[in-house]
């Protein structure tokens, strides 16, 4: 007799189709867990800590031995199913594509391999086999840790084999019948740019060119509020290809994509590993799906802000051009708040238009290109010869837009000729813009501009358009270029420019955007670790629905374990850049603390301290850590950024880390305290030194901080012949 197991819905077991009685939930979860890791040994220690986490009954072997044998009569009347008694623990014998989780993983396997063979039909259709075996949520039913884990991670699995399904799809021509579905799964992931791209691309095939450019423009304002980033390369490319209307992006009528087919549907799709679990226990995650932060339908709180905004808005509409310069941390709502002054002024009958400076394409004069090159692209140019813009402005500044290029005669390239005279031509540009109506031009993150923006926006400000034009100006300040700096310095000291300064929420509008109440002992824990910050605020809150008081973490680390993937991954995409020292670095701080000194960054990053404060040097250029107080001490940003710097480093790294920590601590004497921290996260069984430190500063610390004490007495407990 045949036997089938089920993991993707809920855990089941048919023999020849007839479904066997697996018992209650907690004696199924036992039968998942060594179906995860069928054919291999799982230990007992294991399987309690999987099934009960840190909860197990009294008796929890005499309770598992009992759970095993039910099984092992449930299955006996199968062939090929055996739980078998091994060396260190219990495996099931059984055939792997018997499981239907297995069996998924190696039709994507195949299916992947087909695609890159470019055998699109074949993978389209094992995509499809794969998918089918999914039946409703993974393991449902059970619910622990080390479940709940393992099923994120084979959801994330899911996700990316509906892309690379849809990939090879859509390179079949089956753009059609994708259209609905595609539509329905971008409502869901909103901030998938892969997904977006893909959902492009089939309206444009679908001969709907202007749904895709909206869709397109939708994303880019999407992630940039929301995340504070631009689309990446493979879809702005993709956006370039449909406004030149590039034949690369259609399907040949044999069904085939050409070989320049967009990238975001390349020929060899990347296999992300399979899902598997570690000797730990651990899942391995799958591929981030970002998903998109709550949000409210109005903007919370600013409104002193918002009083400066409506002063500039009325100031223009008087005649006098006005520049409004919006500075604050990351995250703390800068982005918003020119959305919002955007549509202040688009009630008054303003035109708004926006772009922002990207981090590592720093092309010239890259931010006023971003904002206002597809506007030109439909602009009337008869319209703007008449409202004073010579034919000769075109030429110059063709160099710079290409949504002129192909109509007008390129001039000498702006490096080569008087900047001047290119200041004087956009100059004239915005005013033609502005005319009618009045223009908003919010420019974003200045703080990567490169200096032909700065110049230029020096230059705006010396010399104002003669129409209602506002210039929005947002930054980092500690991040500021020294050109931009000094020049947005020079205008506020001649009353030129008003300044807005963001700072955090107060704890009535942070409980306002959370919904929450500003006594709820949930909110203010989650206030204080965001430190008022939106940005963060609006990620944390997610997490704080299934703790008690409790149960939630103290510190950053630990609660910031369930920050959304798309946050973790724009905190950790400011260390890009970064010299392999100065990465090194900040992962040692992070290792010693939201506050730390040089010299102990220099013990544990295993270097020597002028190499260290040059590496601190680096990360303090770009805002991740600041110089406090006296010399050679400096804190972290945030405590977040430190928080998930953290949890990105391995484990065995840490480990290390903190033991290197600890020694250095123990040589200088330190307070028992400050050696526990890290005692207790590198100690190795046996180690009756370790054991002798947390039990110690567990008692100094028993009246004023019964939670660390009871924290280190239990981790001392752990080690046998205490």
């Amino acid at each position: 007799m045949t036997v089938e197991f089920d993991l993707l819905g809920s855990v089941e077991a048919r023999v020849d189709g007839r479904i066997v009685d697996l018992g209650h939930a907690r004696q199924r979860c036992v039968l998942a867990v060594l179906l995860v890791d069928a054919n291999q040994v799982v230990s007992v220690e294991q399987l309690v800590e999987r099934v009960w986490a840190d909860r197990p009954p009294q008796r929890a072997r005499n309770t598992l031995y009992g759970y095993l044998s039910r099984l092992r009569q449930a299955l006996a009347i199968a062939e090929g199913a055996d739980i078998v008694r091994r060396s260190g623990g219990y495996v099931l014998d059984v055939e792997a594509t018997a499981v239907d989780l297995h069996r998924f993983h190696d039709v994507v396997a195949r299916a992947r391999a087909a695609a890159q063979s470019t055998q699109d039909e074949q993978a389209a259709t094992l995509f499809g086999q794969a998918l089918g075996l999914w039946r409703g949520d993974a393991f449902a039913g059970l619910d622990t840790p080390w479940i709940n884990a393992l099923r994120d991670a084979v959801v994330q699995e899911r996700i990316a084999t509906e892309l690379d399904h849809t990939d090879v799809r859509l390179r079949c021509g089956q753009h059609t019948g994708l259209l609905a579905e595609l539509s329905a799964r971008v409502e869901t992931h909103p901030l998938d740019e892969r997904l977006a791209g893909q959902f492009i691309l089939a309206l444009y095939r679908c001969g709907r060119p202007a749904d895709a450019l909206n869709h397109y423009q939708q994303t880019r304002l999407l992630l940039a509020e929301e995340l504070g980033c631009d689309p990446g390369l493979p879809l702005r490319q993709l956006h370039q290809q449909i406004l030149t209307t590039d034949p690369a992006l259609n399907v040949p009528a044999a069904g085939r994509a050409p070989a320049s087919a967009p990238a975001l549907v390349p020929r060899p799709i990347p296999t992300p590993p399979p899902v598997r679990t570690p000797r730990g226990g651990g899942a391995l995650p799958g591929p981030p799906t970002p998903q998109r932060p709550r949000t409210g339908s109005h903007l919370i709180g600013r409104a002193a802000e918002l009083m400066v905004l409506d002063g500039a808005i009325e100031d223009a509409l008087a005649g006098s051009p006005g520049v409004v310069e919006m500075v604050g941390e990351p995250g703390i709502g800068k982005t918003r708040l020119l959305g919002e002054l955007a549509e202040r002024a688009r009630q008054r009958g303003f035109e708004s238009l926006a772009g922002r400076s990207v981090e590592f394409d720093r092309a010239p004069y890259g931010a006023f290109v971003d904002a206002l090159d597809d506007h030109l692209g439909h602009e009337d140019f008869l319209r703007l010869r008449h409202d004073g813009l010579p034919p000769g402005a075109f030429a110059l500044l063709s160099t710079v837009f290409p949504a002129l290029c192909d109509r007008f005669p390129t001039g000498p390239e702006p490096v080569k000729v008087e900047r001047y005279w290119f200041h004087r031509a956009v100059r004239t540009l915005l005013e033609a813009l502005s005319d009618e109506g009045g223009l908003v031009l919010s420019l974003d993150d200045l703080q990567w501009t490169d200096d032909g923006t700065a110049e230029l926006i020096d230059h705006l400000i010396r010399h104002p358009p003669r129409t209602p034009l506002l210039l929005a100006l947002a930054y980092r300040p500690r991040q500021a270029p020294p050109r931009l700096a000094a020049a947005l310095a020079r205008a506020g000291t001649e009353g030129r420019v008003a300044r807005v300064e963001l700072g955090p929420l107060s704890p009535a509008e942070g409980a306002e955007l959370c919904g929450a109440r500003t006594d709820h002992w949930r909110f203010r824990r989650l206030y204080e670790v965001s430190g008022g910050n939106p940005f963060y605020l609006e990620a944390l809150t997610p997490r704080a629905g299934n703790q008690s008081p409790e149960a939630a973490p103290a510190d950053s680390v630990a609660i910031a374990d369930d920050l959304p993937q798309s946050v973790r991954a724009v905190l950790l995409g400011e260390l890009g850049g970064l010299s392999a020292a100065a990465r090194v670095s900040v992962q040692a701080a992070a290792v010693l603390g939201d506050s730390f000194e040089a010299e102990m960054v220099a013990v544990v990053a295993q270097t020597d301290e002028a190499q260290a404060l040059a590496a601190l040097d680096e990360v303090a250029e770009r805002d991740l850590v600041r110089q406090i107080g006296s010399a050679g001490r400096y804190q972290f940003r945030h405590p977040l950024v430190r928080a998930v710097i953290y949890q990105s480093v391995g484990a065995g790294w840490r480990i290390e880390a903190h033991n290197r920590a600890a020694e250095a601590l123990a040589l200088r004497c330190a307070p028992l305290v400050a050696q526990a921290s890290h005692v207790q996260r590198s100690a190795r069984r046996g180690d009756e030194h370790a054991v002798d430190v947390l039990v110690r500063a567990a008692r100094q610390v028993m009246t004023t901080a019964p939670a660390a004490a009871a924290r280190w007495t239990e981790v001392a407990l752990r080690f046998p012949g205490l």
